[in-house]
């Protein structure tokens, strides 16, 4: 039966004026009293076993790996003996590369400089390297071992080893054998500063790095592989210096390798000659596109872009030492620039400070 529209309005008056209804507070819930709508509780301090739990112990953790680490690098050095692990490699088997490589660590340890001296263990290691060099085993194993055996050679503060060193730099029956010579290069580089340029600054050393700088290659593939070897051997001239050495520097100034040219400028800066200046204003030139000729990605473009940059700024640095004034002023007036280029912040810092060393 349909109420009648008096009926709703009644309805919806009572309605109206009904009191608000609220649910009866539970008997075990007091009020309370005192507290303001949307009031904090107040802060406390953290407790002592908050803070173990936070601080102490992830430092007691991390201080176990260490102790550990180190307990175990002790382990694995303790009785290492130079002469067992020469010994050991006499047996030339698969795992003799890694007693080279241990040995390589050891004559870089500062904590034993006495290694670096020792006549009788680089004889010993040249032996080998030589044996090695006559067995003519391509394995990749043996090749490693002769990358070693050169790098080993190469930390001697005795030149005991170079006739090997030369060797090993020259020769080449397969193409595994690359990496070899270019080990020997760098060993040659670095044991011209243990024992002294002028110690290497000998016919037959000048004569290999001569041979060396003029390997050429037909093939397409072989192009880059000379042209760093090529560059590895400049290298080596600008650590030795001296009349002969620079004047093949600056024949190789030229050379379509552009890392061949840019080690022929830092060498030739290294000695203060100012004929590598027009290849440093190269190397100092950001849009230069043959610094990243080569490189993939773009990363390694960038990376060898600022590499080559950096080393060049501090190749005249190193003129510096030697000249002053107008002979650097436009080496000068390009390092200016570069403090409004969009260059990182250490690349334009260093520029800043080569700037001091050369202002008049």
């Amino acid at each position: 039966m349909a109420e009648s529209p008096e009926e709703t309005e009644s309805v919806a008056d009572e309605s109206a004026a009904a009191p608000e209804r609220t649910a009866p507070a539970a008997a075990d819930q007091p009020a309370v009293e005192g507290v303001l709508p949307g009031e904090l509780p107040p802060v406390q301090a953290p407790s002592a076993g908050f803070l173990v739990q936070l601080f102490l112990i992830p430092m007691i953790i991390v201080a176990i790996i260490v102790m550990v680490w180190v307990l175990f690098s002790w382990i694995a050095h303790m009785g290492t003996d130079p002469r067992d692990l020469v010994r050991d490699l006499r047996s030339l088997n698969k795992a003799s590369w890694q007693k080279a490589f241990t040995l390589s660590d050891l004559l870089r340890d500062p904590n034993r400089p006495e290694l670096k001296r020792d006549e009788k263990l680089a004889q010993e290691l040249a032996d080998v390297l030589k044996t090695e060099l006559s067995a003519s085993n391509m394995h990749p194993s043996r090749i490693r071992l002769r990358v070693f055996l050169c790098k080993c050679l190469g930390e001697f503060e005795v030149p005991v080893g170079l006739p090997q060193l030369m060797e090993a730099a020259r020769l080449q029956r397969s193409d595994e054998e690359i990496d070899v010579r270019y080990a020997a290069l760098e060993s040659l580089a670095v044991l011209a500063e243990n024992v002294g340029a002028e110690t290497m600054q000998d016919a037959e050393v000048l004569k290999l790095l001569s041979d060396t700088c003029q390997e050429f290659s037909a093939e397409t593939s072989q192009r880059s592989i000379k042209g760093e070897l090529r560059s590895a051997a400049v290298y080596v001239l600008g650590v030795i210096g001296g009349d002969e050495a620079l004047e093949l520097l600056n024949q190789m100034l030229s050379d379509p390798h552009p890392n061949a040219r840019y080690n022929a400028a830092l060498g030739m800066a290294r000695h203060g000659d100012l004929r590598c200046g027009d290849v440093l204003m190269m190397m100092l030139t950001p849009g230069n596109p043959e610094v990243v000729a080569g490189e993939q990605s773009v990363t390694e473009k960038e990376v060898k872009r600022l590499r080559v940059m950096v080393n060049a700024i501090r190749a005249v640095g190193l003129l510096a030492q030697y000249h002053r004034g107008e002979q650097l002023k436009v080496l000068r007036d390009q390092l200016k620039k570069f403090g409004k280029l969009d260059l990182p912040r250490s690349v334009r810092l260093e520029a800043k400070e080569t700037l001091v060393k050369i202002l008049p």
